[in-house]
């Protein structure tokens, strides 16, 4: 199998791995309509309004879990409110829902009364049961009581932390990482002539926001920046002796998000401008030194784990691409620090 193969598959599998990562332990219970009965009036249109589903999953936004546990709207049901188990069990079975929760809420001249059960599709059975009652006068009292059971059901009996509470986006941020690792072209004449020895680079961050969006239920943000790097290439054996000498400049624009833990992943890509000199050095005439520039490409797929607020320790896979007549491919895993900085010099 070529080197440029093997890079290949490589990218791919990291995608994998980054896409595993993004999704691995997340829990998606959808909420089936709730019907809310009242048995002190004889025409049902005289009730007052009530959305027990609606005002149960405002409750619970706020307690969303770290991107492990999300309740979602099984609104499609319109109003075929499941009330036994086997209306759940075939609804699950019918949409596909992983989790199910139905149930019902039954108001009668002087209580409320609320019965709510989780229902597992895989494990055909009722995971949990949620049983709330209050006067008859405190409708949002009872809801605020179903959230905090299922909050607690989620902490307690599943042993996941809660998200932590919301902050105020940290603005203007900047980031300097510096890194070290290797490099290998990937493919053509160049592997056959050239191998790679040493990477190194430093670089800056601007980040604008963030968090700047939510995706996921994972905290999301872009960082655009500048990469000044050096790469060290010597000969193949066999060939004539030289060594390659190159300096990388890249624009990458990078979007990130927030597995929580401290780790996060980000995808990265822009312009590039490569500066090479060529130092020969052959056994019977003087040496000599050729320089090219090139422009091309980049992408990068990074991992980073918080170590402390303010700073990180990264995992980076670089792909570059120059233009020259025949295009240089290669491929470039680095480690490094990123120290994060707010506007005013402080560490994040």
């Amino acid at each position: 199998m070529s080197l440029f193969c093997r890079g290949v598959i490589c990218a791919a599998s990291m995608v994998l791995l980054l896409l595993a990562a993004a999704t691995l332990g997340s829990m998606e219970i959808y909420l089936a309509p709730l019907s809310y009965q009242d048995e002190t009036v004889t025409d049902p249109q005289d009730a007052p309004v009530r959305h027990p589903a609606a005002d149960l999953l405002k409750r619970f936004d706020g307690n969303v879990v770290a991107g492990s546990v999300t309740l979602l709207d099984a609104s499609e049901l319109a109003g075929e409110a499941p009330r036994t188990y086997l209306e759940a069990a075939r609804v699950c079975e019918t949409l596909g829902y992983p989790y199910i929760l139905y149930g019902f809420v039954k108001r009668t001249e002087h209580s409320l009364y609320a019965e709510l059960k989780l229902l597992e599709r895989d494990g055909k059975n009722v995971a949990a049961a949620f049983i709330s009652g209050d006067d008859a006068d405190h409708y949002e009292r009872l809801i605020d009581d179903l959230a905090g059971k299922l909050t607690g059901y989620v902490k307690d009996d599943l042993g996941m932390a809660p998200a932590p509470s919301p902050r105020k986006p940290a603005r203007n941020l900047v980031a300097l990482p510096m890194r070290a690792g290797w490099w290998t072209p990937m493919g053509g004449p160049w592997s056959k002539a050239m191998t790679g020895l040493v990477s190194a680079e430093m670089s800056v961050r601007f980040v604008p926001s963030r968090p700047l969006f939510v995706l996921w239920a994972r905290p999301c943000f872009l960082a655009m920046g500048l990469d000044l790097a050096y790469t060290l290439g010597t000969n193949q054996p066999g060939v004539e002796s030289f060594f390659l000498h190159g300096a990388r400049v890249r624009l990458p624009v990078e979007a990130f998000m927030d597995l929580g833990g401290g780790h996060r992943i980000g995808l990265g890509a822009g312009p590039l401008l490569e500066v090479d000199a060529l130092a020969k050095a052959p056994l019977y005439s003087s040496a000599e030194t050729h320089g090219t520039v090139a422009p091309g490409v980049s992408v990068s797929l990074i991992y980073q784990y918080v170590l402390m607020p303010g700073l990180t320790l990264g995992l980076v896979n670089t792909f570059d691409a120059a233009f020259y007549v025949t295009p240089l491919l290669s491929w470039s895993p680095k480690i490094g620090v990123d120290l994060w900085l707010d506007s005013e010099g402080a560490g994040r």
